[in-house]
């Protein structure tokens, strides 16, 4: 399905906007003059990531499930990020991470369907295909999650697909590969090297490294959201680097850009990561919009090292 959006600067509303990818969104829109709202659950005065924009911004303390009609009435376009992404808590708090990664999607698109012009872009994951016998894993893939997160983003994933196909309305959804960049969480895989690297300790693996997977530097997904929001077109795309690392080749080359005498030890293996290969296909990106990632994952990587540095 396509709208055809009239070409002016919107009104943004970003859920989740003081997060790691949402303050990078953030930064995006208001150096191409945007109007920018941003609502989270995260009070303002601790919302550290964006803090120095809190003067040029619309901020909105509150959940995705408390937002209403007011919230969104100048609204053109919601970017939604919001989701409990911690995967120790997922993996011990799941009814919870549940609800939070899908309610206030819900109270989202109720809004939408009232408004019915209000285009929505989600942010879904790598993690709703769960483990694939195919090589490079195209968006027609049956979706088959292996854990928690991935099945509360799958839930959330196909609620935004049947309120495109039920109500025509204008929404993006988005399965993005695992990011990595400045201002991301410190607990997962590519800082927490980078961090043992840094130290010289020893780079934890868990299992024997063979596990691989898509990333993708943070501003190639910016790039990707700004221009679908800048579209008309709709439906589902992956947004990746399209090829997999495994997790051994990613610690062999932190190890090398930093120097670092660091050697790696192994631990049990995460429940169901063995065995884990997952490359996602862009090329539906690449042909709609003209999506394709600028920054490699080695210079991304660079960068990443560049800012951890410095904190």
């Amino acid at each position: 399905m396509y709208w055809n959006f009239k070409l002016f600067m919107k009104n943004y509303l970003i859920v989740g906007g003081s997060g790691f990818l949402g303050s990078h969104v953030t930064n995006e829109l208001l150096n191409k003059n945007a109007q920018v709202s941003v609502s989270d659950i995260i009070g303002p005065q601790y919302a550290n990531r964006i803090k120095d924009k809190m003067e040029l911004i619309n901020y909105i303390w509150k959940s995705a499930e408390d937002l209403n009609e007011k919230d969104i009435e100048e609204i053109d376009s919601i970017i939604f990020l919001a989701a409990q992404a911690d995967v120790p808590l997922v993996l011990s708090s799941p009814k919870y991470s549940f609800h939070t990664n899908t309610a206030g999607l819900i109270n989202v698109l109720e809004l939408i369907r009232a408004k019915n012009n209000t285009q929505l872009i989600f942010m879904s994951s790598k993690n709703v295909y769960g483990k694939s016998k195919n090589s490079l894993i195209t968006e027609e893939e049956l979706l088959k999650p292996t854990d928690p997160y991935g099945a509360g983003k799958a839930a959330a994933d196909l609620m935004c697909q049947s309120y495109l196909e039920s109500f025509g309305l204008p929404i993006t959804v988005i399965r993005s590969s695992a990011l990595f960049g400045p201002n991301s969480r410190l607990q997962q895989v590519i800082p927490i090297f980078i961090q043992q690297a840094l130290k010289g300790d020893s780079i934890t693996i868990e299992g024997d490294g063979s596990q691989s997977t898509d990333f993708n530097y943070v501003q190639n997904l910016v790039d990707a959201i700004v221009s679908m929001s800048e579209s008309d077109i709709s439906g589902v795309y992956n947004i990746a680097y399209g090829k997999d690392y495994s997790i051994k080749d990613i610690a062999d080359l932190i190890i090398k850009q930093t120097n670092s005498k660091s050697e790696i030890r192994n631990l049990p293996w995460r429940s169901g990561e063995k065995g884990m290969k997952l490359s996602l296909s862009i090329d539906k990106a690449k042909r709609d919009f003209g999506y394709t990632p600028e920054i490699s994952f080695e210079e991304g990587i660079e960068k990443t090292i560049e800012w951890m540095r410095k904190i």
